[in-house]
């Protein structure tokens, strides 16, 4: 079931709304509007998107949306649900063979993962072969991932820096401005807002987002990690029983690991499950 993660535009918004509320209650709502800077805007989202085109181009920017997108919206599947369906399928080929039974059950499961395993177990690959193949598929998923969460990582470097160049330009400004001290408040307050933006960006909207989905491939790659023990059993026609005890195993023995995982369903995949 598709559903909005809260939790991070919850988390952003409460961070804002505890700095801005300090700020009013320390000096009031003139101190408020003081923080409210469009050149300051403009110099670090502006100077930041422009450094991003020219690090990695106007495509992974792009894509950059997509992935703080994928942050906002997951889809919500019980994992003891998903146990239960991996062991249907290693019922399903004792009862109806691999071929026969498998051959349906795979045109019948959504996902390509899955799916891409089935038509390995029908082909009657070697384990071996199996793993290798389908691990290359999480390798691949895994560099994918990383090209999207790197372009949040630099944004969130990129940004403290922009900030220091805008109070740069601050400065500059009221040292020019010096024999007229009605000018300096303006341009004292561009040369620290700047720095200001830079900082609060960096690290409550990109680093966070950016650990966030470091956590979230690494959840996916488990939840794939137990689809190819679960195939490899098939194979070996291992029955549903001993299937299931090993993936209450598997998850027993990374219990260290959190109760959200991955729906893996595409390129842009960064979608959980929960426990």
């Amino acid at each position: 079931m598709l559903r909005k993660d809260i939790l991070t535009p919850l988390g952003i918004f409460l961070g804002i709304a505890v700095i801005f509320l300090a700020i009013y209650m320390a000096g009031g709502y003139d101190a408020f509007l003081a923080f409210i800077s469009l050149s300051s805007f403009v110099i670090v989202f502006g100077g930041l998107f422009a450094s991003l085109f020219v690090g990695f181009g106007a495509s992974e920017v792009k894509n950059m949306f997509k992935v703080l997108h994928t942050t906002f919206r997951r889809k919500e599947v019980p994992i003891q649900e998903f146990i239960h369906t991996l062991v249907h399928l290693a019922r399903t080929s004792k009862m109806d063979g691999i071929i026969g039974g498998l051959e349906k059950e795979r045109s019948r499961t959504p996902d390509p993962f899955i799916q891409k395993g089935l038509r390995l177990v029908i082909d009657g690959y070697e384990e071996s072969m199996i793993r290798k193949i389908m691990e290359m598929d999480i390798f691949s998923m895994r560099k994918r991932h990383e090209r999207g969460r790197q372009i949040i990582t630099k944004a969130g470097e990129l940004s403290p820096a922009w900030g220091m160049i805008g109070t740069i330009v601050g400065l500059v400004l009221m040292l020019q401005q010096l024999s007229e001290p009605d000018k300096l408040g303006p341009a004292i307050a561009v040369a620290l807002i700047t720095t200001f933006y830079g900082v609060l960006m960096a690290n409550l909207v990109f680093m966070p987002i950016a650990n966030k989905l470091e956590l979230l491939t690494e959840e996916e790659a488990f939840l794939k990690e137990m689809i190819i023990e679960a195939l490899v059993s098939i194979r070996n026609e291992e029955g549903p029983a001993i299937l299931r005890d090993k993936l209450q195993m598997f998850m027993i023995e990374s219990s260290e690991k959190p109760a959200l995982f991955d729906e893996p369903g595409g390129d842009e995949g960064y979608e959980q499950k929960r426990i």
